[in-house]
């Protein structure tokens, strides 16, 4: 009769000894990764600062498929890369930054600066549905609805675009964008 709860009380055992163990062992992993990652960012900025615009896309092109906290960083440094002379498919790489991006109050920069990619590329339609997302209470609200205009006139809703304008002009009174939104309702557009 004693036997069985003693087999039980050391199987219990056993098993709380091997989930334990297992979360630490997944907890190093997930430290020795990270840190990985993290020399591998090094790297990427070192190379990246001595002009090495190669070897920076190599080491980015390496890591950007990993799923990490560093994913949107190494995306932003592809971004850079761009302007650089490397060719980045801006498009494809802000829609994988939007995707990884865990920060919920710099999400509307980028959404902006995809809608802008967008525009560039004359895809109108989905640079609007992008801009349409940014809420008033976004820090970058002013300068999305500017965008917007330009979209709207770009696709020849000339009327939309002044009141839009309008809008700005009046809530942001006294701001560069304010500013700028006056400067282009006087433009014959």
């Amino acid at each position: 009769m004693l036997r069985y709860p003693l087999i039980r009380i050391v199987l219990l055992g056993v098993v709380l000894f091997v989930v334990v163990a297992g979360f630490l062992g997944l907890k190093r992993w997930r430290d020795k990764k990270l840190s990985e990652l993290s020399y591998q960012e090094y790297e990427i900025r070192r190379a990246i600062q001595s002009g090495d615009y190669k070897r920076a896309e190599e080491l980015i092109k390496k890591i950007q498929s990993d799923e990490s906290p560093y994913k949107p960083l190494v995306l932003s440094y592809r971004l850079y890369l761009e302007k650089e002379g490397v060719k980045v498919d801006e498009v494809q790489t802000l829609q994988d930054l939007i995707s990884s991006l865990k920060d919920e109050d710099i999400l509307p920069l980028y959404k902006e600066r995809l809608a802008y990619a967008y525009y560039l590329v004359g895809n109108n339609q989905k640079a609007l549905e992008l801009l349409n997302e940014i809420s008033k209470d976004s820090f970058n609200y002013y300068s999305a609805q500017i965008l917007k205009g330009m979209v709207l006139e770009k696709m020849g809703k000339k009327d939309q675009a002044k009141e839009i304008y309008v809008q700005v002009e009046k809530s942001a009174k006294g701001t560069y964008f304010g500013n700028l939104a006056g400067a282009l309702l006087m433009e014959e557009r």
